[in-house]
């Protein structure tokens, strides 16, 4: 079967749907997103109810976070609005990653913030009016807010004042009084080392109680809050953990044994307030983003089956890795633990987007080869962010390179450079009835290629792909699919339709 989208819209053109405006949040229950969760075995995915194979798309948001603020005229981060949840739909994005901080949520011992958990609570109906799955992310960098070198402390020679960061609260920040200066990276300051080590060894907080149990704790109850939601595809447990002093034991027993404790919270949160389970994203130590892999927990940490890996890919970014030794490692991982993989974090940041061009093309390439989600890093950054003013003194970067670029200080929004909007925004696969045999997409030129079997009681009528407004002229060829029709979203058109045990797409 061969035609265009455009004439495949006239054809089923009663099949369009009015672009929801401004206050379409109040619309979400009328229409809930399937639930997800993950297979288990050498054919892990992620999955909706229907038995379909879902790519999440992500993009990460930051804008509910608690940052460290170096420069009190700049705010750490940009206000979320829902807005944001529609441009974020507009480009392509099915999913959100969503930053939350523990220093918000449990600002003093045994606290619950309830005015920052309805914050979390309206950015997630503002996703789920805009057909957003959503990835709660315990988000932390170099521990937390409070390990920040004090103005009137000099570094000595050969080590340079460290930012705070965000994470931890300040209750939960022990340090023994060891050096907040680093020699390199905000990592191996001596005070961030020793507040790791403190929560490996579950050190009790002024209440007597463990401050890894807190943290434990603050997962049940957030869990508890989401666990009959739909919209939230699940729960990304520690953002990057970082290491103490024995980073081996830091990055594998001792974080295999948070997991496993906080997996167990979850449930029975869950269990408690009448949901149902949500997929757990698990992440190996911060050094792999680093390095491009390190050792994770073993397998065994959790019986838990509901699981994804979850690493920061960033070959040819952060870690010195290729793109396909990244994604090697991250297969490595995943096989031995009989789950899938979802790039939690990955992203390029030069000062011209398009001097990262053939890194962002490469990378999205093997991506789709692999069949596989992941979350740009990230959606907009302040100027005020400790990523772009980098030190206690506030100076900043001359740009913030979110995916919505800014000049600062000033913080003048550039808008979304096509180096990386064009290959993000490529069409993508947005549930496939059973198994994705092979995938090919090109941002550039809209020419994709699709082809799958049907697995299983995946029910048929299940297909759905994504394609931007800007290739809605392009053929469409399509073998062992029916009933295809489009919609159109803010602009872009969703394919959907029915598949039989073998069945291909093709676009362009």
């Amino acid at each position: 079967m061969i035609r265009t989208l455009a004439a495949t819209a006239a054809l089923v053109a009663s099949s369009l749907v009015t672009v929801p405006a401004l206050g379409a949040a109040a619309q979400a229950a009328d229409r809930p997103l399937p639930r997800l969760h993950a297979t288990h075995g050498s054919a892990a995915a992620v999955r909706d109810t229907s038995g379909a194979q879902v790519l999440l798309r992500a993009v990460n948001v930051n804008q509910v976070g608690e940052y460290f603020q170096a420069n009190p005229e700049l705010p750490p981060t940009v206000p979320l609005t829902e807005d944001d949840f529609r441009e974020i739909a507009r480009v392509g994005f099915n999913s959100v990653r969503l930053i939350v901080s523990w220093s918000k949520l449990e600002p003093t011992p045994g606290a619950y913030n309830e005015e920052y958990v309805a914050e979390i609570k309206q950015a997630v109906r503002w996703a789920a009016a805009y057909d957003l799955y959503v990835v709660l992310d315990m988000h932390q960098d170099a521990y937390g807010i409070a390990v920040d070198t004090p103005d009137d402390v000099t570094c000595p020679a050969g080590t340079r004042p460290n930012n705070g960061w965000d994470g931890a609260p300040a209750w939960a920040t022990i340090t023994d009084g060891r050096s907040t200066c680093t020699v390199g990276e905000r990592e191996l300051a001596p005070a961030v080392m020793q507040a790791w080590q403190h929560f490996y060894d579950n050190t009790a907080a002024e209440d007597g109680v463990g401050i890894q149990t807190h943290l434990v704790k603050t997962w049940g109850r957030l869990a508890a809050d989401f666990a009959r939601s739909s919209t939230v595809a699940g729960y990304d447990l520690l953002n990057e953990p970082g290491f103490g002093f024995d980073p081996g034991a830091n990055g594998t027993t001792d974080l295999g044994a948070f997991y496993g404790r906080t997996i167990k919270a979850i449930r029975a949160a869950e269990k408690a307030a009448g949901g149902f389970s949500h997929i757990v994203f698990w992440e190996p130590s911060v050094l792999w983003s680093a390095l491009g892999r390190t050792d994770v927990p073993a397998p065994g940490f959790t019986r838990d089956k509901n699981l994804v890996f979850a690493p920061h890919i960033y070959a040819e970014s952060l870690s010195p890795n290729t793109i396909p030794a990244g994604f090697s490692a991250a297969r490595t991982v995943a096989q031995q633990h009989g789950v899938t993989v979802w790039g939690g974090e990955w992203g390029f940041w030069p000062e011209q987007p398009a001097d990262a061009a053939d890194k962002i093309e490469r990378y999205a390439a093997a991506e789709d080869a692999a069949a596989w989600g992941g979350a740009w890093w990230d959606w907009k950054q302040a100027c005020g962010d400790p990523h772009v003013a980098h030190a206690p003194d506030g100076v900043t970067d001359p740009i913030s390179g979110s995916l919505v670029r800014y000049s600062c200080p000033d913080q003048t929004e550039l808008g979304i450079d096509p180096a990386f909007g064009d290959v993000l925004s490529r069409p993508a696969p947005r549930a496939v009835p059973g198994r994705i045999t092979k995938l090919t997409s090109d941002g550039r030129t809209g020419d994709f290629r699709l082809t799958g079997v049907r697995t299983g009681d995946a029910k048929r009528c299940a297909l759905r792909v994504f394609v931007p407004e800007r290739f809605a002229d392009l053929k469409v060829r399509t073998e062992g699919i029916s009933r295809l029709k489009p919609t159109r979203r803010l602009g872009n058109v969703v394919l959907k339709g029915c598949v039989a045990d073998s069945f291909s797409l093709r676009i362009g």
